[in-house]
């Protein structure tokens, strides 16, 4: 077979390891084997968005050392495959946007790259309605298209069975499977998988679509031993509700089973926890909010509205996550002041699941917190978009009303089952690796050796060039002229 690998996110931890497990695999079934990367050609990208020099250097190194542990070589060929007409069209596309939503409805043919760059640039700087700086997107949009493009001609002229890409949903990322897709060519999506020893592949799509993750949901529970599907996934409920994740930091641990002061047994408390709005801020129409312009607009609506109600209050519980986030989002439910309101900052060591355990009702906004209220035997309503949506897991509302009237009502939890459903795939999906061994979240080994970029003589010497503190004038000059050199190349000559 002929595999295409599109090397990205090298410096991102794990994800390199997993790409190199990926291509060792193939090697071993005789597949040939075509790696495309950036050969410092992408003037922003996730883990160097405004061309560093340095971080370039860093990340080719990381991956030439990746080569080092493969029995036989690969082919290693440049992404960056643009004719003048693509560099006359990448000339062409607007790229000045004055808010993250007119920057959303950008596509190019069937690439949805406003939203592929939205979700980059949300991700980097935490916040669901950025202030965008104009030669970011600039540069992005162009990254963007140049991988497209070159992907497609790539595509085209190769005969290839099967790509293979990180995730999916990113500037560069989603390029290549809108390529993919384009020209009718397998694309497998690769990501983490239910614990650090795990990764997992998705067909055509990324790990984010949620009418795919049903599926995958349904089938897994009905193809699963009867007994052991029980098994596996009270162990996935019970291991998050103990503080711990398998596949992602867990910002529960060291939380204390205690209330708020001024709980009140006597009155209908009612737990709001919401999430991080820049992780589904730009994931496309299917996670859009069915009738809030997003988590804030709706928490503020529910606490508002809330204060009509007798004998009800509100605790919102802030997620750990948002520790260290301070934008507009944050500001705006931190500074809520309501009678019926306690909020219970990020910083809390209250536990979130025995708030869950004693509170009558639990909203959330996409937070698998929804799915664990019900499995712990409690009324959970939904209201955003999530994995569980249409799995009956929580109550769904139609609208604010809906959900205005289901806080005032009496509740029944929903089904445990279709709360173990979703904690049987979530805690055994994915492919176990065989040469990559993970210490823990950020490190491990493949094939007994741990990949690690060289900071040698050369780096340092570039970012001696790029960050002289003796001559910033300069140095900046040279950084802007060589992000200049990068740019150029995408579009046509003069």
């Amino acid at each position: 077979m002929n595999i295409v690998i599109f090397n990205s996110h090298t410096l991102l931890a794990s994800h390199y390891e997993t790409e190199l497990e990926i291509i060792i695999n193939h090697q071993e079934k005789g597949d040939k084997i075509v790696q495309l990367v950036c050969n410092k050609e992408l003037p922003a990208c996730d883990t160097n968005p405004f061309f560093h020099p340095e971080a370039c250097e860093k990340c080719v190194s990381k991956r030439e050392m990746g080569y080092t542990i493969l029995k036989r070589n690969i082919e290693v060929k440049s992404f960056f495959n643009l004719t003048e007409s693509d560099k006359k069209r990448i000339e062409e596309i607007p790229k000045s946007y004055s808010n993250i939503t007119d920057l959303q409805k950008l596509k190019v043919d069937n690439f949805d790259i406003g939203f592929a760059i939205s979700s980059s640039i949300i991700s980097m700087l935490r916040d669901p309605t950025p202030v965008l700086e104009a030669n970011l997107v600039k540069r992005y949009i162009v990254s963007s298209l140049g991988v497209y493009f070159s992907m497609v001609n790539y595509l085209k002229n190769n005969k290839t069975d099967i790509v293979y890409v990180f995730n999916g949903r990113l500037a560069q990322t989603k390029a290549v499977l809108r390529a993919c897709n384009l020209l009718g060519v397998k694309c497998l999506l690769h990501e983490r998988g239910n614990s650090h020893n795990f990764y997992s592949i998705f067909e055509n799509t990324s790990i984010h679509d949620i009418k795919n993750t049903v599926k995958l949901i349904r089938r897994t529970w009905n193809e699963a031993d009867a007994v052991e599907k029980i098994k596996v996934a009270e162990r996935w409920f019970e291991t998050r509700i103990g503080g711990k994740m398998e596949n992602w930091y867990s910002f529960l641990e060291n939380q204390v089973n205690k209330l708020p002061e001024d709980w009140n047994p006597l009155k209908t408390n009612i737990l709001i926890c919401n999430s991080s709005e820049d992780e589904f801020a730009s994931l496309g129409d299917e996670w859009r909010n069915p009738f809030y312009k997003n988590q804030t607009d709706g928490i503020v609506k529910i606490i508002r509205d809330g204060a009509k109600l007798k004998n009800v209050h509100f605790y919102l519980r802030m997620h750990p996550h948002l520790k260290k986030v301070i934008n507009e989002d944050v500001k705006t439910l931190n500074n809520l002041v309501y009678d019926n309101l306690t909020i219970i900052p990020s910083s809390s060591k209250i536990s979130t699941y025995h708030l869950v355990k004693h509170a009558d009702k639990t909203i959330t906004f996409g937070s698998t917190i929804g799915v664990e209220a019900t499995y712990m035997g409690k009324p959970s309503i939904l209201a955003g978009k999530c994995f569980y949506y249409d799995l009956d897991a929580s109550y769904v509302p139609n609208d604010h009303n809906h959900l205005m009237q289901l806080i005032s009502q009496e509740l029944s939890p929903k089904s445990r089952e279709i709360a173990l459903m979703c904690g049987y795939y979530f805690g055994t999906f994915g492919i176990r690796f065989k040469h990559y061994i993970p210490e823990d979240f950020a490190n491990g080994a493949i094939l007994g050796k741990r990949i690690i970029a060289t900071i040698g003589l050369r780096y340092k010497l570039i970012k001696l060039i790029y960050h002289n503190s003796y001559f910033p004038k300069f140095s900046e000059y040279l950084l802007l002229r060589k992000r200049e050199l990068v740019v150029n190349k995408y579009f046509p000559k003069e």
